[in-house]
């Protein structure tokens, strides 16, 4: 491949997490895993409490969300999500989540429940995909 021809971008509901041109996707819907190349024909998914993976220039990005719709329209891949954060090290990813559930909870107290129930399972999720 010659090049990024995808754009990925991952909003949540405080602004854009990820913005940039990338490779490839790599998302989970209820029927499993599948991946977005240059060339894809368009489609919607509904995305689980889970991880998505990205190949940039640089190297994999990993952004877990809690959920949420993916788009993607010609070169153009969108994921709307509730909550997201991205790193490039999938062990320090679950750090982080930890941190923002932390931050979450201490900012909202009510409703923290459901926060942990998305990150447990995000968390499962990244697991069994390290195992696969």
């Amino acid at each position: 491949m010659s090049g990024p021809a995808l754009t990925l971008m991952v909003r949540s509901a405080v602004g854009v997490v990820v913005d940039r041109a990338v490779q490839s996707v790599t998302a989970e819907d209820e029927s499993g895993w599948f991946g977005i190349f240059p060339g894809r024909s368009d489609l919607v998914a509904v995305l689980p409490p889970g991880i998505l993976v990205f190949r940039d220039a640089d190297a994999e990005g990993f952004v877990a969300a809690s959920g949420g719709i993916l788009d993607l329209r010609g070169a153009r891949c969108r994921v709307l999500c509730h909550d997201a954060l991205w790193s490039r090290d999938l062990d320090a990813i679950s750090a982080d989540v930890a941190r923002f559930v932390a931050a979450r909870r201490k900012r909202h107290g009510v409703g923290a429940d459901i926060v942990d129930q998305l990150v447990r399972e995000a968390l499962r999720r990244m697991a069994g995909a390290e195992r696969a």
